[in-house]
């Protein structure tokens, strides 16, 4: 084989291992961390509305919360009809539940837009992998036919 082209080739294989895998990778980590947030989210829609539906956040309730290292103490609360969530950058908002329930819906539909992306991103990113795999076997002179 021609020295030239199997330096092509090593440098087809170099940027598709050292470049596109890696950012493959990244785009995966991205979008699990991304699908987490959503579940919380959701884990959190779904309390909120129990508390509701049970009436739960004008009486109060005992729970158990855990402090570390799968040690719980008891809490009482009181009065659950407001609740602090997290907006962002480490800053917390006292919201009423409703509220709490719009601003989640509202960050579930950003982060669904943002799965979308990443997700595009990722079928890119395989699909760039693919060409140029193509193009390596291509100029390996293999046929396409097998």
């Amino acid at each position: 084989m021609n020295p030239d082209i199997q330096k092509k080739i090593l440098k087809f294989e170099t940027f598709v291992n050292d470049v596109l895998k890696e950012d493959l990778a990244q785009l995966e980590q991205k979008l699990d961390a991304k699908n987490a947030d959503i579940a919380e989210f959701l884990q959190l829609k779904a309390m909120i509305t129990t508390f509701k539906n049970n009436g739960l956040d004008k009486s109060g309730f005992k729970t158990q919360v855990d402090i570390g290292q799968n040690f719980f103490i008891e809490a009482q609360v009181s009065d659950a009809s407001t609740i602090l969530l997290d907006i962002g950058l480490g800053h917390y908002m006292e919201l009423s539940i409703d509220e709490a329930v719009a601003v989640i819906n509202v960050r579930v539909k950003l982060l669904e837009q943002q799965i979308k992306h990443f997700r595009k991103e990722i079928a890119r990113t395989n699909a760039h992998i693919k060409l140029i795999l193509l193009g390596i076997r291509e100029l390996q002179g293999f046929d396409d036919k097998m």
